[in-house]
């Protein structure tokens, strides 16, 4: 059995997990959050550790307020202005199309990318690479 990952969503009340075979790691504590870095096709380099939303300008609604807001850098406008909204749970990173224009695919190295469908979460281990339009980040 090979423990690389790829990218197999399966639905699950609503959510799609895009993960086999999660590392092995020692229970984290309540009181300690998991954070993960978003490194960017854009040269953007950011730290999140709780949902938020990710587009060229992420328009915050009133339910919104909370949410951290990562801005990216696209002179093509392939990013739509809100493209995905991302969370934390259970320690695993997700994501969600906001119903973007340029849609958004997800993709571990050496495996077929798979596209989100608008509005469903999508679990991502460390290592995966997200497209949104014409550009990408990866999660670390």
């Amino acid at each position: 059995m090979s423990d690389t990952q790829h990218v197999e969503p399966l639905p699950m009340s609503g959510r799609h997990e895009a993960l086999t075979a999660p590392a092995k790691t020692a229970p984290r504590s309540p009181a300690a959050p998991s954070v993960f870095r978003l490194v960017f096709s854009t040269g953007e380099n950011v730290v999140v550790a709780g949902p938020g939303l990710i587009g060229r300008n992420p328009v915050v609604t009133e339910n919104d307020r909370r949410l951290e807001i990562v801005r990216v850098v696209d002179p093509q406008l392939s990013v739509s202005k809100t493209h995905v909204e991302f969370g934390i749970e259970n320690g695993m990173f997700w994501v969600s199309d906001r119903h973007s224009g340029n849609g958004t695919s997800i993709s571990v190295s050496g495996e077929e990318s798979v596209d989100a469908v608008p509005g469903e979460r999508y679990g991502v281990a460390r290592g995966t690479r997200v497209r949104i339009g014409e550009q990408y980040f990866d999660v670390l």
